[in-house]
């Protein structure tokens, strides 16, 4: 399952680098099924509104680590590296989420280097 979502932000960003100006959100998410389904380390196919539905959950999760991780290097605890700041940022995740861990970290490191 973490698959589909990594492959879903490879998708995302596909998209977005090719999408020049301004895109209706139809076709936006067209190319970004497109892109999904291309992919053949993919292991599903999906239809449009299965990959838009998917990722809306993806991104608000993404977008709340990120938040998390953006607080855990402002603190900048000295002689921490960023494996263990990566380590705090989790269990900060975990405690806001009733335990839950951070189920999409690879989709989210393809997400965080790229601008959004």
């Amino acid at each position: 399952m973490d698959t589909d979502f990594t492959c879903l932000a490879k998708a995302w960003i596909t998209a977005s680098v090719q999408t020049m100006g301004r895109t209706k959100s139809f076709t936006f998410y067209q190319n970004i099924n497109i892109a999904f389904n291309r992919d053949p380390e993919c292991p599903t196919r999906r239809s449009s509104g299965s990959t838009k539905a998917q990722w809306y959950p993806l991104n608000a999760q993404c977008v709340e680590y990120k938040g998390i991780v953006a607080q855990v290097r402002f603190r900048h605890d000295s002689g921490k590296i960023d494996e263990d700041q990566e380590n705090d940022a989790h269990k900060i995740y975990q405690g806001m989420n009733g335990g839950n861990d951070f189920k999409h970290r690879e989709a989210y490191k393809i997400l965080a280097r790229e601008p959004r």
